[in-house]
Protein backbone atom coordinates (compact mmCIF):
# COMPACT_ATOMS: atom_id res chain seq x y z
CA UNK A 1 0.00 0.00 0.00
CA UNK A 2 1.53 3.30 -1.06
CA UNK A 3 1.36 6.54 0.92
CA UNK A 4 -1.52 8.01 -1.16
CA UNK A 5 -3.74 5.00 -0.39
CA UNK A 6 -2.78 5.13 3.30
CA UNK A 7 -3.79 8.81 3.43
CA UNK A 8 -7.16 8.16 1.75
CA UNK A 9 -7.77 5.21 4.08
CA UNK A 10 -6.95 7.33 7.17
CA UNK A 11 -9.20 10.23 6.07
CA UNK A 12 -12.03 7.81 5.28
CA UNK A 13 -11.64 6.25 8.74
CA UNK A 14 -11.79 9.62 10.48
CA UNK A 15 -14.92 10.60 8.52
CA UNK A 16 -16.58 7.26 9.33
CA UNK A 17 -15.81 7.62 13.05
CA UNK A 18 -17.19 11.19 13.01
CA UNK A 19 -20.43 10.11 11.27
CA UNK A 20 -20.93 7.23 13.73
CA UNK A 21 -20.27 9.56 16.68
CA UNK A 22 -22.81 12.15 15.43
CA UNK A 23 -25.41 9.42 14.92
CA UNK A 24 -24.80 7.97 18.39
CA UNK A 25 -24.99 11.35 20.14
CA UNK A 26 -28.18 12.22 18.24
CA UNK A 27 -30.03 8.98 18.94
CA UNK A 28 -28.87 7.91 22.39
CA UNK A 29 -27.70 10.87 24.47
CA UNK A 30 -26.81 10.50 28.12
CA UNK A 31 -29.06 11.56 31.02
CA UNK A 32 -32.32 10.11 29.77
CA UNK A 33 -32.59 11.69 26.34
CA UNK A 34 -32.31 15.31 27.50
CA UNK A 35 -30.48 16.67 24.47
CA UNK A 36 -33.19 16.27 21.81
CA UNK A 37 -36.54 17.58 23.06
CA UNK A 38 -39.70 18.42 21.13
CA UNK A 39 -41.16 21.91 21.59
CA UNK A 40 -44.97 21.50 21.89
CA UNK A 41 -48.10 23.50 22.66
CA UNK A 42 -50.23 22.80 25.73
CA UNK A 43 -53.00 21.39 23.47
CA UNK A 44 -50.57 18.86 21.97
CA UNK A 45 -49.02 18.13 25.36
CA UNK A 46 -52.27 16.99 26.94
CA UNK A 47 -53.42 15.01 23.89
CA UNK A 48 -50.23 13.42 22.57
CA UNK A 49 -47.20 13.79 24.83
CA UNK A 50 -48.08 12.43 28.29
CA UNK A 51 -45.05 10.75 29.93
CA UNK A 52 -42.68 12.04 27.21
CA UNK A 53 -39.94 14.61 27.65
CA UNK A 54 -40.96 17.91 26.00
CA UNK A 55 -40.40 21.64 26.12
CA UNK A 56 -43.15 24.26 26.62
CA UNK A 57 -43.17 28.01 26.37
CA UNK A 58 -45.65 30.46 27.82
CA UNK A 59 -46.36 33.15 30.37
CA UNK A 60 -46.59 32.65 34.15
CA UNK A 61 -50.20 33.28 35.17
CA UNK A 62 -50.52 36.27 37.52
CA UNK A 63 -50.98 35.21 41.14
CA UNK A 64 -50.32 31.53 40.47
CA UNK A 65 -46.82 31.20 41.97
CA UNK A 66 -46.89 29.05 45.12
CA UNK A 67 -43.58 28.54 46.91
CA UNK A 68 -43.42 25.76 49.49
CA UNK A 69 -42.82 26.94 53.04
CA UNK A 70 -40.88 23.77 53.94
CA UNK A 71 -38.62 23.82 50.84
CA UNK A 72 -38.09 27.25 49.26
CA UNK A 73 -36.81 25.66 46.03
CA UNK A 74 -40.14 23.87 45.50
CA UNK A 75 -42.59 25.96 43.42
CA UNK A 76 -45.89 25.40 41.61
CA UNK A 77 -47.29 27.84 39.05
CA UNK A 78 -49.68 27.97 36.09
CA UNK A 79 -48.19 28.34 32.62
CA UNK A 80 -50.49 30.08 30.10
CA UNK A 81 -50.41 29.72 26.33
CA UNK A 82 -53.27 31.70 24.85
CA UNK A 83 -56.49 30.23 26.31
CA UNK A 84 -54.79 27.03 27.53
CA UNK A 85 -52.88 26.56 30.78
CA UNK A 86 -51.08 23.79 32.64
CA UNK A 87 -49.87 23.44 36.22
CA UNK A 88 -46.06 23.27 36.48
CA UNK A 89 -43.97 21.92 39.35
CA UNK A 90 -40.30 22.91 39.58
CA UNK A 91 -37.88 22.21 42.43
CA UNK A 92 -34.52 23.70 41.56
CA UNK A 93 -33.03 27.17 41.77
CA UNK A 94 -35.22 29.68 39.93
CA UNK A 95 -33.85 32.41 37.64
CA UNK A 96 -33.67 35.94 39.08
CA UNK A 97 -36.32 37.21 36.64
CA UNK A 98 -38.87 34.53 37.66
CA UNK A 99 -42.09 36.34 38.64
CA UNK A 100 -45.75 36.72 37.67
CA UNK A 101 -46.40 37.55 34.01
CA UNK A 102 -42.90 36.63 32.78
CA UNK A 103 -42.43 34.50 29.66
CA UNK A 104 -40.66 31.22 30.45
CA UNK A 105 -39.55 28.00 28.78
CA UNK A 106 -39.85 24.80 30.80
CA UNK A 107 -38.59 21.33 29.98
CA UNK A 108 -39.73 18.11 31.61
CA UNK A 109 -42.47 15.46 31.63
CA UNK A 110 -46.28 15.85 31.80
CA UNK A 111 -47.75 13.24 34.14
CA UNK A 112 -51.08 13.09 35.97
CA UNK A 113 -52.17 16.61 35.04
CA UNK A 114 -48.95 18.28 36.23
CA UNK A 115 -45.94 19.24 34.14
CA UNK A 116 -42.89 18.24 36.20
CA UNK A 117 -40.14 20.54 34.96
CA UNK A 118 -36.43 20.01 35.56
CA UNK A 119 -35.35 23.02 33.47
CA UNK A 120 -36.79 26.54 33.73
CA UNK A 121 -35.58 29.50 31.73
CA UNK A 122 -36.97 33.03 31.73
CA UNK A 123 -37.10 34.99 28.52
CA UNK A 124 -34.48 37.72 28.39
CA UNK A 125 -36.12 41.08 27.93
CA UNK A 126 -34.47 43.50 25.53
CA UNK A 127 -35.28 46.30 27.95
CA UNK A 128 -35.78 46.10 31.69
CA UNK A 129 -38.60 48.01 33.35
CA UNK A 130 -36.36 49.33 36.12
CA UNK A 131 -32.79 49.39 37.25
CA UNK A 132 -32.06 45.91 38.64
CA UNK A 133 -29.41 47.33 40.97
CA UNK A 134 -32.04 49.37 42.84
CA UNK A 135 -33.30 47.15 45.69
CA UNK A 136 -36.41 49.29 46.20
CA UNK A 137 -37.78 48.00 42.87
CA UNK A 138 -37.51 44.31 43.82
CA UNK A 139 -40.85 42.58 44.35
CA UNK A 140 -40.58 40.07 47.18
CA UNK A 141 -44.34 39.43 47.41
CA UNK A 142 -44.02 35.86 46.10
CA UNK A 143 -41.46 34.83 48.72
CA UNK A 144 -42.92 34.00 52.11
CA UNK A 145 -40.23 33.20 54.64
Amino acid sequence: MNSKNKFIFAVSGVILVFVIWVYWVSTSPSEGAKSMVTFVTIDNLIDDYENERVRLGGRIQDGSIQISKSNLLDVHFMLDQGDESVKVHYSKTRPDLFKNGVEVIVEGVYTGGIFKADMLQTKCASRYEGDLRDESEYSMEEVEI
